[in-house]
């Protein structure tokens, strides 16, 4: 007996044992989009496509003021370094407690 054959007989198979403990025919077709609102986002399809607008940030209710402040690629190297510090301490710690597991 080929795949192709095999296959076929599985398939038959299943379908007559479906149908027999469902008692009904195979579902053609269902739909459940009958509950959907809809969209919510009022600009969803407006023509404004290219332009973007600035978020304006509040700070009347917190007394803080928003500073312009640069990142200097020293200050890149050491945040990166700091984060390879701590993701390796992670790994060992992981390392450490799986091995003691054994």
């Amino acid at each position: 007996m080929n795949e192709s054959r095999l296959r076929e007989l599985i398939r038959s198979i299943l379908q007559t044992e479906i149908s027999e403990k469902s008692g009904e025919d195979e579902l053609e077709e269902i739909t459940v989009t009958g509950n959907i609102a809809g969209y919510n986002t009022p600009f969803a399809f407006s023509g404004n496509k290219g332009k973007k607008k600035k978020k304006k940030v509040s700070t009347n209710s917190t007394g803080y003021s928003v500073v312009k402040e640069a990142i200097d690629e020293k200050d890149i190297k050491i945040i990166k370094k700091l984060i390879r510090d701590v993701i390796s301490d992670v790994y060992r710690d992981i390392w450490i407690k799986r091995n003691s597991w054994k």
